[in-house]
């Protein structure tokens, strides 16, 4: 399956989006469907990339519009300016409306309030009647329908009246279709612009431009390329004033860097040579020599891009229970308010019948459960991008707060990832021996003491083999060397006595031990030391805060495990794991409570897709970032409590959102449908009512997460 992405135009609530889904779905070759309201957007699952045409075909007769990415600015531009000049005359046309009704009683005047109230309806308003007729064709009810019921019943009930079909009626509603019509326009225009604020952040995103670089070929010539052909190991020339376009290591120069992208700050950051660099990164001042890490469509602005846009598409629990209970909304609304007025009729007459069912088909609304959840997603990728925190699967968000154990990977998670020698009892020709070994292993050990010795990596030259979670044998014309742990040794009827003697001694401040040994002789051994990362006492404090355990589950030695579990106070800890048996503890862990677990390794990544939520980070393997919810760009574990405190501040504002859309609409439409005899509303109050539900919501979620 292949994902076509598109921005989709002139939606007009979140209703507009489920009917895009559902009319989508049905088209043969198109395997799931995402559509955002909030970010115009929709992502679609497909066999075929051919199936755009007829995708887009299928979009525009529900009545919406396919839009150029290279022109949604100035596409974005003419439809405010075509809301406000719609809003501009509507409200004109209302107010002249309303002078005739109560100063100039005439039938001219009757014939002039007709007349404006048809303009004002049907051509201010033509988007809501359009919307509504080409979504009856694939059986779709949304704010449109409720909206162009409501002004066309005002405006055909009051022409009844004035050609006098309804004898006993006197009243006109002219300028209450009209005032609908202003009403939901203006609700629409300050919904447009503060939803423009919502996604200023995306925006932004998209403004940086890193489409061309200077690579430095191997024969030292310059040559400009596109980004998209830029890959891992490549060396890139910026200069002052450019944008960086892939994620790298600095070889030379020294620049002044402006990362607000990502973390919000206007103060520019210094940066020289062995510092990593971020694509979308600014330089202020200064030149630079880069090495690209991997290639620009891998960066981590890229990904930052892909998963703001994915923000306000995809689906969490909650989202889910809003939009089937809107998708049936609509309909229920429509029956309710034919029951009010055959009562109301019956009861009373059909001017009241009249005011209380038009009442009813307004003040409901649908895109306050729609827009409960979207925009407070949109924020939290916000949120969470400044804070060095990419977010792969929202739903977790949610998972988040109900997390009641937390397991840790050991190396790599709670300890860096790079290993330092702290001693060794070798003779610096067998030092030096042993890293030419290492230098062919990608092993955090190997590597640590392979960068202890300072040497260039040389060509393999002898046969190598490799015993997973043993260690390494090298064979070399007649010699048989072996490296690796203790273990290994005993197996291979090494005697290591005197090494592990000398080794004991450091094992508190290094526990990790690798022996050395050449045709069944030990040359001596290796301790090293692995520092806790950046965070890890005091996330292991905060969690027990809130009453989150802590578990250790790692494939490390006893006492290295036990040294970390010590030092971080975590009292459950279990060292030696197979990849098996961590999943095994998950899915036991699992029927009991919410689990999270954290790791980085291939071997972590089946446990972590058994878990309620997981995290990696930046420098994890490529499997365990794939399968974390969430990615932390920066080695801090601090970022695991901001994720902690993100979630339960976005569960209780989607909560809050949820809360006032079913309440308001609980409390709202019968007093529309006049339960209440005191309490009159008029169409165009409702409509207000309707607008103002909706900002309610959207203010709500831009409040500060």
């Amino acid at each position: 399956m292949q994902e076509l992405r598109l921005k989709i135009g002139k939606m007009t609530c979140t209703n507009c989006s489920n009917a895009i889904e559902r009319v989508c779905k049905k088209i043969d070759g198109v395997s799931d469907v995402s559509v955002s309201y909030v970010n115009s957007s929709g992502i679609f699952l497909v066999e075929n990339l051919k199936l755009k045409d007829k995708i887009s075909q299928k979009i525009k007769e529900l009545g919406f519009e396919i839009l150029e990415e290279e022109n949604l600015e100035i596409d974005e531009k003419k439809r405010v300016l075509k809301l406000k000049i719609n809003l501009f005359l509507s409200i004109v046309l209302s107010l002249v409306i309303m002078y005739f009704e109560m100063f100039v009683k005439s039938e001219n005047s009757k014939s002039l309030q007709m007349f404006l109230a048809f303009f004002a309806i049907f051509y201010c308003g033509r988007g809501f009647f359009y919307h509504a007729l080409a979504g009856l064709r694939y059986k779709n009810l949304d704010m449109n329908t409720l909206v162009s019921l409501g002004a066309l019943s005002s405006f055909v009930y009051s022409v009844f009246v004035y050609f006098g079909f309804f004898v006993h009626e006197e009243h006109l509603y002219f300028s209450g279709g009209a005032m609908i019509i202003s009403f939901v326009l203006l609700g629409k225009f300050l919904e447009e612009r503060i939803q423009f604020k919502a996604l200023k952040y995306q925006r932004k995103l998209e403004k940086i431009d890193t489409k061309k670089v200077k690579i430095l070929d191997e024969d030292g010539n310059i040559k400009e390329s596109s980004s998209a052909f830029v890959k891992a190991g490549d060396i890139l020339l910026l200069d002052e004033g450019e944008n960086v376009s892939v994620d790298g290591v600095i070889l030379e120069g020294k620049a002044e860097l402006d990362l607000s992208f990502l973390n919000g700050e206007f103060l520019p950051i210094l940066k020289q040579a062995g510092d990593e660099i971020l694509a979308g990164s600014f330089i202020i001042s200064g030149n630079l020599k880069i090495k690209a890490s991997k290639k620009a469509m891998d960066s981590t602005l890229e990904q930052l891009k892909d998963l703001v846009f994915k923000a306000g598409s995809i689906k969490t629990p909650l989202s889910n229970l809003a939009n089937k209970i809107s998708a049936y909304f609509v309909a229920m609304i429509i029956i309710l308010a034919c029951c009010v007025f055959i009562f109301w009729s019956i009861k009373e007459n059909l001017s009241i019948a009249f005011l209380h069912s038009c009442a009813v088909l307004l003040i409901s609304c649908p895109c306050a459960l729609g827009l409960a959840t979207p925009i407070v997603l949109t924020r939290a990728f916000e949120k969470a991008a400044k804070n060095f925190i990419l977010i792969q699967n929202p739903a977790a968000l949610e998972n988040l707060s109900q997390i009641q154990c937390v397991a840790f990977d050991k190396t790599g998670t709670l300890t860096e990832n790079n290993l330092s020698v702290f001693k060794h009892n070798l003779t610096q020709k067998d030092f030096e021996k042993l890293a030419h070994i290492e230098s062919f292993s990608p092993h955090p050990i190997a590597q640590a003491i392979f960068k202890a010795s300072h040497l260039e990596k040389k060509p393999l030259q002898a046969e190598i083999q490799t015993l997973i979670g043993k260690g390494l044998i090298y064979k070399e014309q007649e010699d048989i060397f072996l490296v690796g742990n203790e273990e290994f040794l005993k197996e291979n009827g090494i005697p290591f006595e005197s090494v592990k003697e000398f080794l004991n001694q450091y094992e508190n401040e290094a526990p990790i031990q690798v022996y050395f040994a050449k045709n069944q002789k030990c040359l001596g051994g290796v301790a090293l030391s692995n520092a806790l990362k950046n965070g890890a006492k005091e996330l292991i404090q905060n969690l027990k805060k809130e009453n989150i355990q802590s578990i250790i589950l790692s494939g490390d030695n006893l006492k290295s495990v036990q040294k970390t579990a010590l030092e971080l106070g975590i009292d459950e800890f279990y060292a030696s794991l197979k990849p098996e048996e961590k999943f095994e503890f998950i899915r036991a862990k699992e029927k009991e409570e919410k689990v999270l677990f954290v790791g980085d390794g291939i071997n972590d990544a089946i446990a972590m897709n058994l878990a309620s939520a997981s995290m990696s980070f930046a420098q994890a393997s490529e499997l365990a970032k794939k399968t974390g919810d969430f990615i932390l760009i920066r080695e801090d574990l601090s970022a695991i409590t901001m994720c902690f405190e993100l979630s339960k501040r976005i569960k209780t504002l989607i909560k809050f959102n949820l809360f006032w859309a079913f309440i308001y609409n609980i409390c709202c439409i019968p007093i529309a449908a006049g339960i209440l005899p005191f309490i009159v509303l008029s169409p165009h109050i409702a409509a207000l009512a309707m607008c103002f539900s909706s900002l309610a919501v959207v203010l709500n979620s831009l409040r500060k997460i």
